[in-house]
């Protein structure tokens, strides 16, 4: 398929339907502080451009967890995904995401004070299909907006 003919060509529903499911599984993984369950969610190749830097793969996952500050309290919402056909086995997926955080101190409980979003913008996904599973190859944001 030429790149395009994959413009025009529209992607199945249930292929859509799983490439979505995906997506939310593995931010609702994050939210929850699963880094282990996210993975089954990347290709092995798959890249994750962050404003903290870039991973490469489960192995870049299981690192930056490694890494990463406790007690932060975050929740994404995502919505209005947009899913076209890159190849028969690629697809590029827009979705909005605000994002809500709070860095917790010890001794803090939930329901935590909000202030409101702290982002909103775009996810950028390209998802493939690796033995019958539409993955994660590449995701980054784009911001649109930043609570100052």
């Amino acid at each position: 398929m030429t790149t395009a003919d994959s413009k025009n060509k529209s992607v199945p529903m249930a292929d859509q339907f799983e490439c979505q499911q995906n997506l939310l599984a593995f931010m609702g993984h994050f939210d929850m502080d699963e880094f282990q369950a996210m993975e089954s969610y990347l290709a092995p190749d798959a890249v994750w451009v962050r404003a903290d830097g870039v991973l490469h793969g489960p192995e870049g996952l299981r690192a930056w967890a490694a890494k990463r500050q406790p007690g932060i309290l975050v929740r994404h919402v995502l919505s209005n995904f947009r899913i076209r056909a890159i190849s028969e086995h690629e697809v590029h997926v827009d979705s909005y995401a605000m994002v809500f955080r709070k860095d917790l101190q010890p001794g803090d409980a939930t329901p935590a004070p909000m202030a409101g979003p702290v982002l909103m913008g775009r996810y950028e996904d390209v998802m493939r299909k690796v033995d019958g599973r539409w993955l994660i190859a590449h995701k980054s944001v784009k911001l649109d907006f930043k609570l100052v």
